[in-house]
């Protein structure tokens, strides 16, 4: 079916080669159901056409050479809260840690430059970006579609209506307007509180260093349990998101390692490319401890470090309630082992849609009737915190 102009995800280029901006234009517009509006070479000039041309997705070279991606980043977020942006970069290893800082500013993913000639290289793009553009087009078309079909409503301002159409016009420059209230939602069926929480378990995918710089750094530096995390990302980049998170948060926050004792008022985040379990030693009459291990076991889910591998582990190591959060991500990573948590009585919160980048992992729990609490993100830390304190 011919997708209308509507329909299509708009697309803006950002790159300072005219060769390799052409070449990934190029790319992008042969993907179905996309639009690529315009090339630019630097920032200024990408924040100039954006203004001209609203767009849905930004590619952004990191090599731009007038400003800081992540400042190009913040003020896209400020003038376009709806236009999504993916970092592009030729050598990662030497960026990291300025990958890291764009992807806790908003930025969704980031993905390897095409090269001219290397077809592996232009092949692995174009599925990176395929896969992504499929998922926000989705999203896209949803959020419109739920516009549309709500009930236009008349407000007023200083005691005086509004007609129907100014109020339009008004909705129109307000992006979020119709978004739903971001309220906890608790739905039916869902456990009881616990009277103790021993552990908190985080799984998260795409959009996860955002969502994480939302929630790590607004949680009590007295929380009194450990937080354990499974980002799905590359390995170069657990110890850089690890430190970025601790610079910035009360609780400390640091990349896994292997044998060390779990401990209250520390996050843990899984390095990546390897699977973190918990485990626990008895002692005679010394209380239980908990350690960590972390193995190269083959990926669950089509991913390693994987959330159920974490949860299951988590299962057996604790007799007391683990509260497990399913944040952005694609994919149904956690589910699986939030299921063998309730089994122990676990408490499960879930991050809500409309707070999603990619509504996947909180979906599968979702839809398994296995969350307990679905929570906007500016809600989470404040919930995670009033939970465990029995507030």
């Amino acid at each position: 079916m011919q997708l209308t102009s509507e329909e299509k995800l708009k697309i803006l280029v950002t790159d300072a080669e005219p060769e390799s901006g052409g070449l990934i234009s190029r790319i992008a517009s042969d993907i179905s159901g996309t639009d690529v509006l315009d090339i630019a070479v630097n920032g200024r000039i990408a924040l100039a056409k954006l203004r001209r041309f609203p767009s849905d997705l930004v590619l952004l070279d990191l090599a731009i050479p007038d400003m800081k991606p992540v400042d190009v980043i913040w003020k896209i977020r400020k003038s376009c809260p709806d236009t999504q942006v993916i970092l592009l970069c030729s050598r990662i290893e030497t960026r990291v840690d300025e990958i890291v800082e764009a992807l806790e500013a908003s930025a969704i993913d980031f993905i390897p430059k095409p090269f001219s000639g290397n077809e592996n290289s232009i092949r692995e793009f174009r599925l990176r970006l395929m896969t992504i553009i499929g998922l926000l087009r989705s999203r896209r078309n949803f959020r419109m579609a739920e516009h549309r079909n709500r009930p236009q409503r008349v407000t007023t301002f200083n005691d005086s209506a509004v007609t129907v159409a100014a109020a339009a016009d008004i909705f129109r420059k307000r992006p979020d307007f119709f978004i739903p209230d971001q309220e906890v939602c608790k739905p039916a069926g869902a456990s009881v509180l616990p009277v103790r929480i021993d552990a908190v378990a985080i799984a998260v995918s795409t959009g996860g260093p955002n969502a994480l710089a939302e929630v790590i750094p607004r949680l009590s530096g007295d929380l009194g349990v450990p937080v354990l995390i499974v980002q799905h990302i590359p390995s170069l980049f657990t110890a850089s998101l690890a430190n970025s998170l601790n610079s910035k948060s009360s609780i400390r926050v640091k990349e896994a390692a292997e044998g060390e004792y779990v401990m209250p008022n520390i996050a843990y985040i899984a390095p990546g490319g390897r699977h973190l379990l918990i485990r626990k030693e008895k002692s005679g009459t010394s209380p239980v401890r908990r350690y960590i291990r972390l193995n190269d076991d083959p990926p669950e889910n089509s991913v390693r470090p994987s959330a159920d591998v974490l949860f299951r582990s988590l299962a057996e190591a604790y007799s007391g309630t683990v509260m497990p959060v399913i944040m952005t991500g694609m994919g149904c990573d956690g589910m699986k082992g939030v299921l063998s948590l309730k089994a122990k009585g676990c408490y499960c919160l879930s991050q809500t849609a409309e707070t999603c980048t990619v509504y996947g992992m909180p979906r599968s729990v979702d839809e398994a009737g296995l969350s307990d609490e679905r929570v906007p993100l500016g809600q989470m830390a404040a919930r995670i915190t009033a939970i465990i304190k029995g507030l």
